[in-house]
C-alpha cells in the first residue's frame, strides 16, 4: 500500500521491481479482511495493475492468456465454437439440454469447460440438474469468459464487452437463475457486472452451486443416500469466502452426506490460506502457486483428511497438481462431485 501511495504521489516511477511486487499478490483478500480501518486492498492492487499495464510494465506471461480471451473469448487457445465440446467429451449429449428458453442457465466458466481435470465438475453438475428435472440449459458457444482474468491482470479493455455479451445472452433465454460452479465467475457476476452492465440491468438471480445445492437439499427434499465413509476437509475458495461470505452453504451440504466425517482445516473460513490457484498467480508466478498448493495439502494431511474438497475449478487444479507433486494418497474433488456420488450418480 505504501509503494502504491508513493507511486500515486509521484515519489516513485513505474519500474520492474514495483511491478514484480504488485503481481506476486494472489489477491486472496486476507489483508483486506485483516485491515482494521477496512482499506480495500484488493481493489487498490487491481487498480495498480491496470496502471502498470498502461505504463507497459507487466508480466509478459499475461499476454498469452489475455490474447486467448480477445481471440477465443476464453483463457485457452481453443476455438470459440468448441466452448460446449465438454458435453460430447463427457458423453452427456442425451443429458444436457440446449434450449432457446429456460429458467436456469448453467455457466461452467472457462476452466471447467476446457480443462480435462475440471470437466468432472460440469459432468457432476449436469447429472444433478438432470436428476432434479429442472428446466435448465447452457449457453454453449454464446458463453464467453466472465472477464475475471482481465480484472486480475489489469488489462481491462474488453471486460465491459464480455459482461454485456454474457448478460444479454442469459436474458435472451428468459432465465430466472444463473448458476456457476466457479468462484471467480460468481464474484465477477455479483461484484463486477452490476458496474459494467447497469444499462442492461439484471433480470436473474446469480447463485454458486454450493448455494444452489443447499437450497435444493432444504426445500426439494433431495436425498443423499449413498454412504461416503471417509474423512474430508473443505477448502474455502478465496473469491467465494472472504469477499462474499459464502461459508455456511458448503458445510451444510457436506454434513448431509451419510457417514462423511467432516473436519475443519486449522485455518478456515475468513482465516483460510490461499491454495495458490487465484490472482493469475499460476500464470505470472507458478513457483509461488506451487508452494501454496503444497502447503494446503500439508495442512489437510495434518488433520488426517483423506479428501480435500473445494468449490472452485482453479482451486481443484492447483490442489490436484500439489497432490501429484507430493505423491500423497489424498484425493481432491469439487463439492458437486461429492454430492453427485451421494445421490448415486456416476461421474
Amino acid at each position: 500500500m505504501q509503494l502504491i501511495k508513493a507511486l500515486l504521489e509521484g515519489e516513485l516511477d513505474a519500474n520492474p521491481y514495483l511491478m514484480d511486487r504488485i503481481y506476486k499478490c494472489a489477491l486472496c483478500g486476507y489483508c483486506q479482511w485483516r485491515c482494521p480501518p477496512g482499506v480495500k486492498t484488493t481493489d487498490i492492487i487491481k487498480a495498480a495493475r491496470a496502471y502498470f499495464v498502461d505504463m507497459n510494465y507487466y508480466p509478459l506471461e499475461m499476454d498469452k492468456v489475455i490474447g486467448c480471451i480477445e481471440e477465443n473469448r476464453s483463457i485457452y487457445s481453443v476455438p470459440r465454437k468448441e466452448r460446449a465440446f465438454w458435453i460430447e467429451l463427457m458423453d452427456l449429449q442425451d443429458l444436457v439440454p440446449l434450449k432457446k428458453e429456460a429458467e436456469v442457465v448453467y455457466f461452467p466458466g472457462c476452466v471447467s469447460s476446457f480443462s480435462g481435470r475440471a470437466m468432472k465438475i460440469v459432468a457432476a453438475t449436469s447429472l444433478i440438474l438432470d436428476r432434479l428435472r429442472l428446466d435448465w440449459t447452457v449457453l454453449g458457444e454464446e458463453e464467453w469468459c466472465c472477464g475475471n482474468p482481465l480484472t486480475l491482470s489489469g488489462k481491462i479493455r474488453f471486460a465491459r464487452e464480455l459482461a454485456q455479451h454474457n448478460v444479454g445472452a442469459i436474458r435472451r433465454l428468459g432465465a430466472k437463475v444463473l448458476l456457476t460452479s466457479c468462484a471467480g465467475c460468481y464474484r465477477t457476476f455479483t461484484e463486477e457486472y452490476p458496474k459494467r452492465v447497469n444499462d442492461l440491468g439484471f433480470s436473474f438471480k446469480v447463485q454458486h452451486t454450493v448455494q444452489f445445492l443447499e437450497e435444493m437439499l432444504k426445500h426439494r427434499s433431495v436425498e443423499l443416500e449413498v454412504s461416503a465413509a471417509e474423512t474430508v476437509a473443505y477448502h474455502d475458495p478465496c473469491e467465494l469466502g472472504r469477499p462474499l461470505g459464502v461459508f455456511a452453504p458448503p458445510r451444510e451440504v457436506l454434513k448431509r452426506i451419510p457417514d462423511l466425517r467432516f473436519k475443519e482445516l486449522p485455518k478456515s473460513k475468513s482465516l483460510t490460506h490461499c491454495c495458490g490457484g487465484g490472482g493469475l498467480l499460476k500464470a505470472t508466478n507458478p513457483e509461488i502457486a506451487s508452494k501454496l498448493g503444497l502447503k494446503k495439502v500439508e495442512e489437510a494431511k495434518s488433520i488426517g483428511a483423506q479428501s480435500l474438497i473445494s468449490a472452485c475449478p482453479s482451486c481443484l487444479l492447483n490442489i490436484s497438481e500439489a497432490i501429484d507433486r507430493s505423491n500423497s494418497p489424498m484425493r481432491t474433488m469439487d463439492i458437486t462431485e461429492a454430492v453427485a456420488k451421494a445421490m448415486g450418480l456416476k461421474v
